[in-house]
């Protein structure tokens, strides 16, 4: 795979070149808001069943439909909302709407412990939701925005442990804060509110971080048309292209999988310590350590999912992801207990195939997008994100409940086959990078 020179007016730092303009500070700040956005963002989901259980006390038998709802109602918002906050960050600049899509967390993470039904949850809900479509979705453009291409595969690995380490945190500090709430003498109606709470907090630090952070932002400016044609062509752009295509059916497969980790496998804990008379709070901080196993592992696994998308074809690379990915989500269908140790290594090759996707996905994304249309098609790419999101969890819930706790996680093992088999097609006819079809030798 040939790669382009560096520009040599560009910022390097190691093994990374940055586009001509940006400053240490600049790339500091992206990496922050790679910890940050992440940790805000899954800590809704995989808290889910302590709101559900001890603040509303919604029946278990319940839970999967309702935490699928709760979750597709999010999911409709993003997806009608995140390709305007893209293209919207290529009028007014990156900086502002990601701040905006911060405090709308927190604001979100304030109001959501104080539901008193289900109604005013959902309600609730559509505010988090708000923040969900802008700011993971400014993260994503300021990561393709700030590398040259030549290390793109490695920025995009690096900013994929961070986000990891977000993850991390989130499962391994903010999941048990309901506990130490409690250990300090709060109820459990109370300790959940501190918890979320103390998430708000984070979310209002993140934002004024970033907009100092991010004030001296250097991004290609474009005459821009309607914001609405922005995101048509965006679409537009992947119908010509068959490798943005395929990078495109890779957030929708890759996003719906770490929402199904996020969220079901705390369910799955959850309920499975409750039937051995376990507390609701010592469930969740369980479900936080085998999901520490699961990032972890991906962190671990990110820089050669990184090296290897920018010394191979990043379509081939893809490839490799999905079959990883296909053989950990499949492989937790063969798993009856969680807290046992077999589920060690199936939660090892879950973290794997997790990441790999993302990091291919986003690799062979920032390579396929024009410039001068980035905006809008990262827009795209995580509206369709959002649209596996909202798959995964509407009928993850449903099989959840009919089928068994392991059912959402083979679910998406076989949209992640029908994915690797798309894009066997899509390399095996020759297309290069750009699109074009590369012409069959003569003779």
């Amino acid at each position: 795979m040939s790669l382009l020179a560096p520009d040599p007016t560009g910022l390097k730092l190691g093994p990374f070149w940055f586009v001509p303009g940006l400053t240490r500070g600049n790339v500091a700040t992206v990496l922050v808001a790679a910890f940050c956005t992440m940790a805000v963002n899954t800590f809704m989901s995989f808290t889910q069943p302590y709101v559900l259980t001890e603040i509303l006390n919604v029946p278990q038998a319940r839970q999967g439909v309702l935490t699928g709802n709760l979750a597709s109602i999010q999911e409709v918002i993003v997806i009608a909302a995140m390709g305007f906050f893209g293209a919207w960050s290529d009028r007014v600049g990156r900086r502002l709407v990601f701040v905006v899509g911060l405090l709308l967390f927190a604001f979100g993470y304030f109001i959501y412990p104080l539901a008193s039904s289900e109604t005013q949850l959902m309600i609730f809900r559509a505010i988090f939701a708000l923040g969900s479509a802008s700011a993971p979705i400014l993260f994503s453009i300021t990561v393709q925005d700030s590398c040259q291409e030549l290390s793109r595969g490695k920025w995009v690995a690096l900013n994929s442990i961070a986000t990891g380490m977000g993850v991390l945190f989130m499962a391994l500090v903010l999941a048990k804060t309901p506990v130490w709430f409690t250990n300090l003498g709060a109820d459990p109606v109370m300790a959940g509110r501190f918890a979320f709470w103390s998430t708000s907090g984070i979310c209002v630090l993140a934002a004024v971080f970033i907009w100092f952070g991010m004030r001296n932002w250097v991004v290609p400016r474009f005459p821009q048309p309607n914001i609405f044609r922005q995101v048509g062509d965006g679409f537009r752009s992947g119908l010509k292209n068959p490798r943005l295509a395929v990078a495109f059916g890779a957030a929708f497969v890759g996003r719906g999988d770490l929402v199904v980790i996020s969220t079901f496998l705390s369910l799955w804990v959850v309920q499975f310590s409750t039937d051995q008379g376990i507390s609701t709070g010592q469930g969740l901080a369980r479900a936080g350590m085998l999901f520490g196993i699961v990032q972890g592992t991906a962190l671990l696994w990110a820089a050669v999912m990184g090296a290897m998308s920018d010394r191979f074809d990043r379509l081939t690379a893809l490839c490799v992801s999905l079959v990883l990915a296909t053989a950990g989500y499949c492989g937790i269908g063969l798993i009856e207990d969680p807290l046992a140790r077999s589920m060690i290594p199936a939660a090892m090759l879950l973290g794997v195939g997790e990441i790999s996707v993302l990091i291919a996905a986003g690799a062979l994304l920032g390579q396929e997008a024009q410039k001068e249309k980035r905006g809008a098609v990262v827009g795209v790419f995580g509206l369709l994100g959002g649209t596996g999101i909202l798959f995964a969890v509407f009928f993850g819930g449903i099989v959840f409940d009919a089928i068994g706790r392991t059912a959402p996680f083979v679910m998406m093992g076989i949209l992640n086959f029908l994915l690797l088999a798309t894009a066997l097609v899509v390399r095996l006819r020759g297309y290069q990078p750009g699109g074009e079809r590369k012409a069959p030798a003569k003779g």
